[in-house]
């Protein structure tokens, strides 16, 4: 593992992409982190970043891993696996964008791999954040049942993996929160999109106890949807992301004004991976966490073709 000689922590990032571009500016914007420079395969992509940032493009994954203390994987998921293993047997933090890998094997080898070497490997499951200053966490009575939909326009980022993988997997991550366990059975249907890579997906999860989750994600829709409804034996909790409503029927105590409460979940994110490699804290989305979210998307998946 990388020794830290200072208490500024230096950053690179991988990918040259949006939301590499948007982990740069949360790095620079942190006065206890250092942006060290972009990686990417391609070079004019890179070096535009680099410009932007004030910092230095790098064309070869190496190069760059040999003059940081951490990695922000924010490459098409289809390499998270592969770049994030590098960095990590280079003895490197690394934070890594949903999904943690493209595969569970690929997933659990991250995860073991670090623990191997003794870094830190963060999962990029920022939106908990939100639910965190929801309060929906602090309930302490499990859900009866979650419905969850989350429906984008056609785009071609995170088009390399399944909508599964690329939407779904935030409410599998929250669901996995909420109800406390492992999904006992997963059902699921292909709507839209390619056997392989499916663009429109359903599923239900059934976990102990009988609670369900269901879920639906697309990301080929014509308007933009995202709900989320929670049922518990007091009543619904439920919140509309676009229209920001929200509803506390069970009168928990849940707070409303959630957005303004975390206005930027990738800064917290950041500052608690920078924190968590300062040794002051520990890791606040763990990859097993990550890992465990791929495995269900996986399963998930899987269901659509049998």
């Amino acid at each position: 593992m990388t020794q830290l000689s200072n208490k500024k922590v230096r950053i690179g990032v991988a990918g040259a992409g949006v939301f590499g571009r948007n982990h740069a500016k949360k790095i620079i914007s942190n006065p206890r982190a250092t942006l060290v420079g972009i990686f990417d395969l391609h070079q004019e992509r890179a070096e535009a970043l680099a410009r932007e940032m004030g910092s230095r493009a790098f064309i070869s994954l190496s190069a760059i891993l040999g003059e940081v203390d951490a990695l922000v994987v924010a490459t098409p998921a289809v390499a998270h696996g592969g770049v994030a293993r590098a960095a990590i047997d280079a003895g490197k933090h690394c934070l890594v964008e949903k999904p943690l890998a493209a595969t569970s094997a690929d997933a659990d080898i991250l995860c073991q791999h670090a623990a191997y070497r003794g870094v830190i490997l963060q999962a990029g499951h920022q939106e908990r954040y939100i639910f965190t200053a929801m309060g929906l966490f602090e309930v302490k009575e499990q859900p009866q049942f979650m419905e969850a939909t989350r429906i984008g326009l056609p785009s071609n980022r995170g088009a390399d993996v399944s909508v599964t993988l690329d939407l779904m997997i935030h409410d599998i991550d929250v669901a996995r929160l909420l109800f406390r366990s492992e999904p006992m059975d997963i059902r699921a249907q292909r709507l839209v999109g390619r056997p392989e890579n499916p663009d429109t997906v359903e599923a239900v999860l059934t976990f102990k106890g009988g609670g369900q989750a269901r879920f639906l994600a697309s990301r080929v829709a014509e308007e933009r949807d995202r709900r989320m409804m929670i049922g518990y034996h007091k009543g619904v909790v439920e919140i509309d992301f676009i229209a920001k409503r929200f509803k506390d029927e069970p009168s928990f105590g849940l707070y409303s004004d959630f957005a303004s409460r975390i206005p930027d979940p990738m800064d917290a994110a950041t500052t608690d991976f920078i924190a968590a490699i300062l040794n002051e804290r520990q890791v606040s989305i763990s990859g097993l966490d990550g890992a465990a979210a791929v495995r269900i998307a996986e399963a998930i998946d899987h269901a659509t073709r049998t």
